[in-house]
C-alpha cells in the first residue's frame, strides 16, 4: 500500500519524537532524512524499524489507500470514503495536552474530531501567536514553527452541549465502544465512524437552509474553526427536530444530500447502507428514497423499511 500525502508521514514522525522525548530534527537523523528531503517509503520503514512496529501495525498508524474498494482512506483501524475525513494536511492539538503531557490523540486527525474530552478545550489548528496554521513539519508538538510555546495559552471556554454530545459519539466509535445516541433521540447500531461522520457533514455544512456550502466543503478538511461550527449545527438541527416533533423532514432544505448518498452507495460498515438509507427516506421522504434505488442497482433490492 501506497502511504498518503508526506505530510501524514512527518505528522506520525513528530508524534514518535515527542514520546521519545527527542526533537523532530534528531528522528530525521536517525531515519536518514535529510534536512530538505521528503517523507518516502524509505523512510517510512525506517522509522518503523527504529520503534520495532510491524506491518500491520504500520498500516494503522499511517494513512493509506484502502483495499478491495472499502473506502478511500484506512488509517487506525477504520476506512474512511473521502480522504478529506483525516486531517493529513490541516493539523490540529488540544493546548492543555500539549501543557500537561507534549502529547498528541490519535483522533485529533479526524476533520470533525473537535473537542478534548479530557480538559474540554476546543481543538487548534492555529498558531495563538502568528495566526498561521499549524504545521506537521514543526520543532516538536509544543512548539509551533514560529517558535511559540503553544501550551501558554491555555484558557477557560464555553463548550455548548452539543458539541459534548457529538465528540463522546465519535470519541466512542474511534476507540471501538459502543456510542450512546440516546441524546439524539436516534438508534444507529453498528454504525461505522465513516458513516458517522459523513452524518454530521450532511447535516451540517451548509449554514443556513438554501445556502449552498462554501466551495470545497465537502472534499477539503475544514478548518477547526469550520469542524466546530458544522458539529454544532448538526447536532442542533437533530435536537430540533426532536424537540419539534415532526421528524428529519423538517431538514431537506438544509441538508446536504451528497454525504448521505455516499454512504447509500459505497457503504464502510455492514449496517452503514440500511442506517443511510433510513435518514434519506426520513429527511427527504419515502418516495425520494424509493427512486434512488430504482436508479441504482445495488440497492434496488433492498427493503427500505
Amino acid at each position: 500500500m501506497t502511504p498518503y500525502p508526506t505530510e501524514s508521514g512527518i505528522g506520525f514522525m513528530l508524534r514518535v519524537a515527542s514520546a521519545n522525548a527527542m526533537s523532530l530534527a534528531k528522528l530525521r537523523q536517525l531515519v536518514g532524512m535529510g534536512e530538505n528531503e521528503t517523507f518516502n517509503a524509505h523512510h517510512e520503514v525506517a522509522l518503523m524499524g527504529l520503534v520495532g512496529l510491524t506491518a500491520e501495525l504500520r498500516s494503522n498508524l499511517l494513512p493509506h489507500g484502502a483495499r478491495h474498494g472499502v473506502g478511500n482512506v484506512a488509517c487506525y483501524g477504520h476506512h474512511f470514503r473521502i480522504r478529506a475525513m483525516l486531517r493529513t494536511r490541516r493539523p490540529q492539538v488540544c493546548l492543555a495536552c500539549v501543557r500537561d503531557a507534549a502529547y498528541c490523540e490519535a483522533h485529533w486527525d479526524l476533520s470533525l474530531s473537535v473537542l478534548c474530552l479530557r480538559h474540554r478545550c476546543l481543538l487548534q489548528d492555529k498558531c495563538p501567536s502568528c495566526g498561521a496554521s499549524l504545521r506537521w513539519a514543526r520543532p516538536s508538538v509544543e512548539w509551533s514553527h514560529c517558535k511559540h510555546y503553544l501550551g501558554r495559552d491555555v484558557g477557560v471556554q464555553e463548550i455548548p452541549a452539543q458539541i459534548t454530545i457529538a465528540q463522546q459519539i465519535t470519541h466512542d466509535l474511534f476507540y471501538g465502544k459502543e456510542p450512546d445516541f440516546g441524546f439524539l433521540g436516534m438508534a444507529c447500531p453498528g454504525i461505522s465512524l465513516d458513516a458517522w461522520l459523513s452524518l454530521l457533514w450532511a447535516l451540517g455544512a451548509m449554514d443556513a437552509a438554501f445556502v449552498s456550502p462554501r466551495r470545497g466543503a465537502l472534499i477539503a478538511a475544514p478548518s477547526a474553526a469550520d469542524a466546530c461550527g458544522m458539529v454544532l449545527r448538526a447536532v442542533t438541527r437533530i435536537q430540533r427536530c426532536q424537540e419539534s416533533g415532526k421528524g428529519l423532514h423538517d431538514l431537506r432544505n438544509e441538508v446536504v444530500e451528497a454525504p448521505l448518498l455516499g454512504t447509500i452507495l459505497n457503504p464502510v460498515g455492514r449496517r452503514d447502507r440500511a442506517l443511510a438509507m433510513g435518514w434519506y427516506a426520513a429527511i427527504f421522504g419515502e418516495r425520494e428514497a424509493e427512486a434512488l434505488a430504482l436508479r441504482h442497482r445495488e440497492i434496488a433490492q433492498m427493503s427500505l423499511f
